[in-house]
């Protein structure tokens, strides 16, 4: 049935329109049902324009809707027959025309995936996974791509027609495999002419053409909802790439991370604690032995009693519902799920299990063909950002650790530490596999992955505090009666992969992240075609912000100021001390939700009183200090695209104003802030990026009238004054000092030959643990600078690709599929962040030999970090732990001004946002494109009024 079928159907009353009328109302129907599907879900405004039939351009509007901001009313739409037609040998098709007439130079292959095979299958799969819409008609005239005059691709695909779409619920597996072959065969028709067309001289190889074109699908197929992935399974050439992960199994592996984070911070706050840890078995969890196991299954094939002409669903295994398994319980419910106990009532099946057993694990060698669960190698680093420990704990035995181990290495998991037992075990293996944790000691144990129901059950008694958590691998039949839940009751997983954002999303949103390695990049759209959604602001506009940003603040401060006493009743009651009451008055306000993040615990009354008194006493501005504004992060480009700071930081320097007139409203003297900026302390950077980034903070800080009270100050000018003239040379001397002690304690280890094996050698080793105690540790901060060094980038490769390509698990060096310059760039970011870190760690550790601590003698001290004892946590923007100056600045759908990383906004549907204050070489903020519209063809895309409107401060 067509979606225009689905429009509310009349009830048995007298026919008042004609049939034709009818259809027509009905055809209206559809297409004003799509056109808010495209209104409300970014990735279909993005990639899918609609031209309605005339009759409807009153109501829809003329020409693809909704308009593209670089396309006038002259708009070109072609068929993919047209774009390939080349109707004189001397003629270039118009394919050709497009890529050569690209804004920025970029590879052709490269270009026409992101303009025209992703766009085709982002809609294909949007209309369909979100919307429950199935796309039956893509052949080479009825798939239609967006031009601009300048013939330009706008990396839109464009619907005339709504007849060839359908419900999901209606249609049938034909249906689905006719769509399915039309999607396919309109790719390979768009990736044959380009493999026959030239550019500049060059013509791409079918080979790389056709992989390009896989690599989309398979990108775009994965995550799909577990009811589209049900209803594409069949025969047909998208079926490879369909993919889905259970929400429910992502929520589960989600709550491990956040209890080992939860336990991390516990042993930070206290070392004597354990360490946080994940066990995770094996065979058929970790490990998925699907060669072994078809070739253990074909040898059982032949002749026997009971089956004389042999079992021939066993020479295919491939084609069973479930493969077997080793254990006797999933042996036995293989047999009932395959139906081959029923077919075959004569064979004694407890024989073949018996020989099933010796055919899977030998020889040995055969333990080397077995694969990583999809997802572990990314599980493992997340324990491990998370401060926590994996362990394997399996059932193998002592003698095949070699064999095991091969096969870890090839994920890069051959650091983490494997348990096996004795090759002359005699008691259970459960037991043995407790026994083998406890050996450990030190330990919190806080997950456990088995796919054996015994074995869970005797962990889950030794360790009662743990999650226990069944895996059944995809594929292969397990002890659990299928649709029930395992017989232990434990939570169920089938893979060890997470949803890389929100499931069933259409609207723009925040990751929420602080830390850019929390996010599955490789999964992340780079958003080209977003691009050309670009929205300028005019001078104006912008000033507009600023001044409604700066008002809402004041207004915010009085109100603050107004409730403080009302708040402090009682605790006033008993203060007569003016002195007093003001120092209870402003601690109220730097503990506000606007103004304060962490602990309250850090920075109580008693604190406030000795930092505040010696200024209340004189009378005087009571001197506040916050570090912050090094420089942008955008060496990589994945968190910002340029090195100017932009509205988010504009933002913050807002915030900082409200405190300001808040405490005036109390105290009149006020604050004087102090910005300690150390753009070059901690890593030298070039003189041209920190000045820049300082010069346009300064005037940021005119615009939002802070020049009075707030001043930017170079740490190390600060520094010269207080400690004197000698600190430039003391400060070289000490940093080699400390240089060279981190190159001897790690003379031994190279990054780039085994990252994760010389990151788990670190702690041992690091000098850190000798100065700081308990505190900054190397690893942690390796990690950290990873994400923030620059990338040299090949010729004609877009920035924010390469970047993800090589951030996609950046300590991932010994996979062979992964193309040589990956690994070399990867390699290249490893050994500067290593260096970075040394630097980094060299300066902090200096820093404390020169006295840096005590520049100030009197102050109250904010930190846009968690605090420690004696700080104010600063919100600095709020909702978010991540920094302005370590992402993009954002709003959403409502205006609220944060901070995410560019990458991310991508992905989501968000655009760049230009203004003349910061210039159209870098966004200055980011919007959703549905909340964009372009009203005058001449002006481009502008901000929805009531957004451009609303843009505003987070309250807490």
């Amino acid at each position: 049935m067509s979606m225009l079928d689905g429009a509310a159907a009349p009830r048995a009353v007298p026919r008042l329109v004609s049939d034709g009328c009818a259809e027509h109302l009905a055809v209206a129907a559809g297409w004003r049902r799509l056109a808010e599907l495209v209104r409300r879900d970014a990735e279909l405004r993005l990639h899918l324009a609609l031209r309605p039939p005339h009759d409807l351009s009153a109501d829809l509007g003329d020409g693809p809707q909704p308009p593209h901001p670089r396309a006038s009313d002259q708009v070109r739409i072609v068929s993919l027959a047209a774009l390939l037609d080349r109707r004189a040998t001397d003629e270039r098709t118009l394919l050709e025309q497009v890529i050569a007439n690209q804004h920025e130079p970029m590879d052709a292959l490269d270009f026409v995936v992101e303009h025209f095979v992703r766009p085709v299958v982002a809609v294909w799969r949007a209309l369909l996974d979100r919307h429950g819409l199935v796309l039956l008609d893509l052949g080479a005239d009825s798939v239609r791509f967006e031009l601009t005059p300048g013939v330009r691709a706008t990396g839109r695909v464009v619907v005339t027609d709504v007849a060839g779409l359908r419900e999901a619920a209606d249609v049938d597996a034909l249906d689905v495999d006719r769509a399915a072959r039309a999607l396919h065969g309109a790719l390979s028709t768009l990736a044959a002419g380009f493999q026959q067309a030239s550019f500049d001289g060059r013509q791409y190889k079918g080979r790389a053409v056709r992989a390009a074109v896989e690599s989309v699908l398979a990108a775009e197929l994965r995550y799909l909802t577990p009811e589209t992935a049900d209803l594409l399974r069949g025969d047909h050439p998208l079926d490879r790439h369909v993919h889905s992960v259970p929400e429910e199994q992502d929520r589960l592996l989600r709550e491990v991370l956040r209890r080992v984070e939860e336990s991390s911070a516990a042993r930070r706050r206290d070392p004597s604690l354990p360490a946080p840890a994940v066990v995770i078995d094996l065979d058929l969890c970790g490990l998925v032995p699907k060669a072994r196991t078809l070739h253990a299954a074909r040898t059982l094939a032949g002749p026997r009693e009971g089956a004389p002409q042999g079992i021939p669903e066993l020479a295919r295994p491939d084609t069973l519902r479930a493969l077997p398994s080793y254990s006797k319980p999933a042996w036995d419910r293989f047999l009932e799920v395959s139906g081959v106990a029923g077919r075959y009532p004569n064979v004694e099946w407890d024989d073949v299990h018996a020989e099933f057993c010796p055919a899977f694990y030998r020889p040995w060698e055969r333990l080397r063909s077995d694969s990583l669960a999809p997802g572990l190698v990314r599980f493992v680093r997340d324990v491990e950002d998370a401060g926590g420990e994996v362990v394997f704990n399996t059932g193998r035995r002592d003698r095949v650790r070699e064999h095991t181990t091969a096969v870890l290495a090839r994920g890069g998991l051959n650091h983490v530490r494997l348990l096996t037992l004795p090759d002359d075990r005699v008691r259970p293996i459960a037991e043995l596999k407790v026994e083998n944790l406890r050996r450990l000691g030190g330990l919190d144990v806080v997950a456990v992955f088995d796919d054996l129901t015994e074995n869970r059950q005797v962990l889950r008694d030794s360790f009662p505090a743990a999650m226990v958590i069944a895996v059944e691998a995809p594929g292969f039949a397990s002890d659990r009666v299928p649709g029930c839940p395992p017989p232990d009751g434990a939570p169920l997983i089938a893979t060890f992969e997470r949803l890389p954002r929100q499931a069933g999303g259409s609207t723009p949103a925040l990751s929420h992240t602080h830390s850019i390695a929390e996010l599955q990049v490789s999964e992340l759209s780079v958003g080209l075609p977003a691009r050309g959604h670009a929205v300028n602001l005019s001078v104006a506009q912008t000033l507009s912000v600023i001044d409604r940003l700066v008002a809402e603040a004041d207004a915010s401060a009085q109100r603050t100021a107004a409730a403080a006493p009302g708040h402090l009743r009682s605790a006033l009651s008993t203060v007569s001390d003016p002195l007093e009451r003001t120092v209870l008055l402003l601690h109220h306000v730097f503990m506000r939700k606007q103004f304060h993040r962490g602990s309250r615990a850090t920075y109580t009354p008693e604190m406030a009183r000795n930092d505040l008194m010696p200024f209340l006493r004189r009378d005087a501005p009571i001197q506040v200090v916050v570090p912050g504004f090094p420089v942008k992060q955008s060496q990589s480009g994945l968190k910002a695209s340029g090195v100017l700071p932009d509205l988010a930081e504009l933002g913050v320097l807002v915030r900082l104003r409200e405190l300001q007139q808040t405490v005036k409203c109390l105290y009149k003297p006020g604050l004087r802030i102090t910005v300690l900026t150390d753009g070059h302390h901690f890593r030298p950077r070039p003189a041209v990026i920190v000045e820049s980034y300082l010069r346009k903070l300064n005037q940021y800080l005119r615009l939002v009238g802070g020049q009075d009270f707030l001043e930017f100050a170079d740490i190390d000018d600060v520094a010269r004054r207080k400690i004197g003239s000698s600190l430039d040379s003391e400060r070289i001397v000490l940093i080699e000092y400390y240089q060279n002690a981190f190159r001897k304690a790690f003379e031994e280890l190279d990054i780039a030959s085994d990252p994760m094996g010389v990151l788990s050698r670190v702690p041992l080793l690091d000098p850190m643990a000798e100065h700081t105690p308990g505190g900054l540790a190397f690893r942690d901060m390796f990690r950290s600078i990873l994400h923030s060094v620059a990338l040299d980038v090949p010729a004609g490769k877009d920035r924010m690709s390469w970047a993800r390509a090589v951030y996609a698990d950046p300590y991932q060096l010994a996979d062979p599929a992964t193309p040589t310059e990956i690994v070399r760039a990867r390699k290249q970011v490893l050994r500067q962040a290593w260096s970075d870190t040394v630097r980094y760690l060299s300066a902090v550790l200096t820093d404390r030999e020169l006295g840096y601590d005590a520049l100030f003698e009197h102050r109250v001290r904010l930190t846009v970090s968690m605090p420690s004892p004696g700080r104010v946590g600063f919100a600095a923007l709020g909702g978010s732990a991540l920094l302005p100056w370590h992402g993009t600045a954002a709003i959403d759908e409502k205006g609220t001004l944060s901070t995410d990383f560019a990458i991310w906004l991508y992905d989501q549907g968000f655009v760049p946002v230009y203004s003349p204050v910061l210039g159209y070489r870098q966004p200055w903020l980011m919007a959703p494109v549905t909340s964009t519209a372009v009203v005058d063809s001449a002006r481009g895309a502008q901000l929805v009024p009531e957004l451009l409107d609303g843009i505003h401060l987070r309250r807490k």
